[in-house]
């Protein structure tokens, strides 16, 4: 209704059983997963361009599954693309910059989540930092590199096939609430993104309108056919 494209797939054994481990710690898999509802999307701790930016929209969801008293039924989770950095004490200051728990964020092993992301179709290669002035947001130290990837948006349906996919730019509904630390560290281009990002984007809208449209979920402003 909102945006994206439906469509039916079932996962490897391989990706689905892909060991993560969240900022408290804990292993789980997607296969561990199965009977809820995944929002799953791609980024990394170090982007100053637009995962800040995903964050915020993932937030945004959490809370809204928060407040449907959905919690036990849908999942939202960030996965990394940089394991090398996102170590789990990395995501678990990540995530207190949000002030906001409703949401997971994830890490796993550099394999693994290669191989992870290749199954969904998410290209990532590591490059130079064209930013010269990154100094990252929790060492205070020159970053080392920079990835570029794609950016994405999906839903993992309950009996574990990949249901639905968007992809663009994450537009927030509320730039303000970007945490100061990560709107401080966004690069000349991301602080244009915050504010007004190059199209395509994905909208929280395009995430309720896909649950509703698709697994008759009563999550979020009701979207109209």
């Amino acid at each position: 209704m909102m945006g994206g494209t439906k469509f039916d797939a079932a996962m490897p054994s391989a990706v689905a059983n892909t060991k993560l481990t969240d900022a408290s710690g804990k292993s789980f898999t997607l296969a561990s997963l199965k009977g809820q509802y995944v929002v799953l999307t791609d980024f990394f701790t170090s982007c100053d361009m637009i995962c800040p930016m995903t964050s915020v929209n993932m937030r945004d969801i959490g809370d809204t599954v928060k407040k449907a008293g959905l919690t036990k039924k849908v999942q939202v989770l960030e996965v990394t693309i940089d394991p090398k950095r996102d170590s789990v004490s990395r995501l678990k200051a990540y995530q207190a910059l949000y002030n906001d728990p409703s949401w997971t964020v994830a890490t796993g092993g550099v394999n693994d989540l290669k191989n992870f992301w290749a199954w969904f179709g998410v290209y990532t290669k590591q490059t130079a930092n064209d930013n010269k002035n990154a100094i990252d947001w929790q060492t205070g130290k020159k970053d080392a590199y920079d990835l570029v990837h794609d950016d994405v948006i999906m839903i993992i349906g309950p009996n574990g096939h990949w249901r639905w996919l968007d992809l663009g730019n994450p537009a927030v509904s509320n730039p303000a609430t970007l945490p100061s630390t990560l709107k401080n560290y966004l690069s000349s281009l991301g602080r244009l993104n915050l504010v007004k990002p190059q199209q395509p984007t994905w909208t929280t809208a395009a995430v309720y309108g896909a649950l509703q449209e698709v697994f008759n979920l009563p999550i979020g402003p009701k979207m109209k056919m």
